[in-house]
């Protein structure tokens, strides 16, 4: 059982769904070659878009667990009551196909960003419900080095901060075997809604070692933090192995994605 220590700093979230593929991220197993927007085969993510009465987004993007085809997890999905289903990504322009910033191999997730608030740059602050075999603490650190963004962690009973600062609850637990993590989040004029965003790790399909649940909790934390996908498996937020950090490539975007204000 991997122990983690919980400590009162925070990081923050994104509305998407996503589920790591094992021993991949998604069911492609061949990393894309071309430009970010050449590869949109090769996001098999599900991508649910609710529009709500109160003007906001709801998006959820979820990737097919293992032997669990793109398809079958719209089926699935329809089943159980989720609307919004979409039976096509590229046609959104969303996925690997990826929204700008574009760098390399890395995008931006289409309209879905936190505020600056009060800061030089977005705080967000991940507040954490999670077992303790989800070394959420540790995949913190590599998005805390990311530029453009501060991201902290706290563990859920010290609250959310206040002040500007976004907080993002993750929980943990057995959610079925379609997928293996979860970010849902509404979003409001394409940032993020305070309040609404929400990481989930499976226990059920992800292996219990430390490997596999850093990638896919640095996977959830990524979409979190505003991006997409990414065609390379030097990358968290790859197909097809379980790397456990993020690539120069994502955090180049997140440097785009929050530029310092008047520059």
């Amino acid at each position: 059982m991997l122990r983690r220590t919980r400590t009162a700093i925070g990081l923050a979230v994104t509305a998407l769904v996503v589920a790591l593929s094992a021993p991949a991220v998604q069911a492609d197993t061949t990393a894309p070659t071309g430009p970010a927007s050449d590869r949109a085969g090769a996001d098999d993510a599900v991508y649910v878009v609710q529009p709500r009465s109160d003007g906001t987004t709801y998006t959820a993007i979820y990737e097919p667990a293992p032997g669990v085809s793109a398809d079958e997890l719209r089926s699935t999905l329809r089943r159980q009551g989720v609307r919004g289903v979409q039976d096509e990504n590229r046609a959104l322009g969303i996925g690997i196909a990826g929204c700008s910033p574009i760098v390399g191999t890395a995008s931006a997730w289409c309209g879905h960003k936190w505020a600056y608030g009060p800061f030089n740059d977005p705080q967000v602050y991940f507040l954490d419900h999670s077992g303790d075999s989800w070394p959420v603490t540790d995949a913190r650190v590599d998005w805390y080095q990311a530029p453009g963004i501060d991201a902290y962690y706290r563990w859920h009973t010290a609250g959310c901060p206040g002040g500007g600062r976004h907080c993002v609850h993750v929980y943990s637990g057995s959610y079925g075997t379609a997928w293996y993590g979860l970010t849902e989040a509404s979003t409001s004029g394409g940032y993020f809604v305070d309040g609404s965003v929400t990481v989930k790790l499976n226990d059920q399909v992800t292996p219990n070692t430390y490997a596999a649940r850093r990638s896919v909790a640095c996977h959830e934390m990524g979409h979190a933090l505003g991006l997409d996908h990414n065609g390379s498996t030097n990358s968290c937020l790859s197909v097809p192995e379980f790397p456990q950090h993020p690539s120069s490539d994502d955090f180049a975007v997140l440097n785009q994605l929050y530029p310092k204000p008047g520059t």
